[in-house]
């Protein structure tokens, strides 16, 4: 559940083209991949308690004035790097977590938070020119995102800033205004990073920074109808993140989607998606073998076992039902869950619904 309270101020005391927004959401649950899968990175569910089981958690507060019929856009306050770096509302027509909406290696790191994690922020957005777009955002770098009810705002959580530069290109191409968008960044955090030698439990290192740098795209290649997104689309993207202190240090995916396939259904649509990760050298398997079984490495008992990489495919089908009522029923597989490859591959079923009032 999501209650958003957006005013207009240039309505209420003639301030024209500021905003502010009060973002606030329910959410609860357990994970699927832990419970099941002994995968601590990539959950099935798209919507689960993260942020805190709570009544209430406090996603956005935050300001924004625009200029130039909104070439020139600026926001402050309890923001995000999510809407404008490195994601795309596309890559949630899935349900999995391993793309919505940002790929997760992006997300597993303190310097870069998403829905509903926010820090303080400030974001400059400018077009130069209609289709082409630069952005530059200063974030504090805190691991709690807020914490459990999202008002953590406290200083002594703040471990560093995070600065990101990122761009992009939004054609429309042809007479059927084949929409594209084409994008690049980075983001680099100041944060000092204690990390294990896969030999040990104790933090012995400590690295200064983390640099996330990213290319994506999405083309719609055929137009099926007259919104914006009725079509079929590809999309994929690759994801590096400093791998030495990273969970997840490289996230390549594709995919294609087919909106408003059938006339008679023109908010239907088709997602498939594959999505292939890179653990970080020094991250251990959730999964370990417990005492008196065989070790993968007979020469060094004291290792732990590492995760190495991990693949997901998603595929859904959403059913628009009525004005804000979808129903998605959705199927993902597993290569090497939690990144070991001693966990079994698995299959997961699923049905996101969406009911909006």
């Amino acid at each position: 559940m999501a209650l958003e309270v957006d005013l207009d101020w240039g309505k209420i005391f003639n301030i024209p083209d500021f905003t502010t927004t009060i973002t606030v959401v329910q959410r609860h649950g357990r994970r699927l991949s832990t419970d099941a899968l002994q995968d601590g990175v990539v959950n099935p569910q798209q919507i689960y308690g993260g942020g805190g089981n709570v009544i209430l958690h406090l996603v956005y507060f935050y300001a924004q004035k625009k200029w130039l019929r909104g070439r020139i856009i600026l926001t402050m306050g309890r923001y995000a790097p999510g809407p404008d770096f490195n994601s795309s509302p596309l890559q949630c027509l899935v349900m999995g977590q391993a793309t919505c909406s940002q790929p997760r290696a992006t997300t597993l790191t303190d310097g870069y938070s998403s829905w509903p994690g926010t820090a303080w922020s400030a974001v400059l957005r400018v077009r130069p020119t209609m289709p082409t777009y630069v952005t530059f955002g200063a974030y504090e770098t805190s691991p709690l995102k807020g914490g459990t009810a999202g008002t953590d705002w406290g200083g002594k959580h703040i471990t560093g800033v995070t600065l990101a530069l990122g761009g992009g290109y939004e054609p429309a191409f042809g007479p059927h205004k084949l929409n594209g968008h084409y994008k690049a960044g980075m983001l680099w955090d100041s944060s000092p990073h204690a990390y294990n030698e896969v030999t040990s439990d104790a933090p012995t290192r400590w690295r200064h920074g983390q640099m996330i740098s990213y290319v994506a795209f999405d083309q719609m290649l055929v137009r099926n109808g007259k919104y914006s997104d009725s079509g079929i689309i590809i999309l994929g993207g690759y994801t590096h993140v400093t791998s030495g202190i990273s969970v997840l240090s490289d996230q390549a995916y594709v995919g294609i989607e087919d909106v408003g396939q059938f006339a008679g259904r023109p908010r239907d649509a088709l997602g498939l998606t594959w999505s292939a990760l890179r653990y970080g050298p020094n991250v251990k398997s959730i999964w370990q073998p417990e005492q008196g079984t065989i070790l993968l490495d007979p020469l060094a008992p004291n290792r732990p076992l590492l995760a190495s990489r991990e693949s997901i495919f998603d595929a859904t089908y959403n059913f628009h039902l009525g004005n804000g009522i979808d129903i998605a029923p959705d199927f993902q597989y597993f290569w090497r869950p939690g990144g070991s490859g001693r966990v079994k591959n698995a299959a997961v079923l699923g049905m996101n619904t969406h009911v909006t009032l």
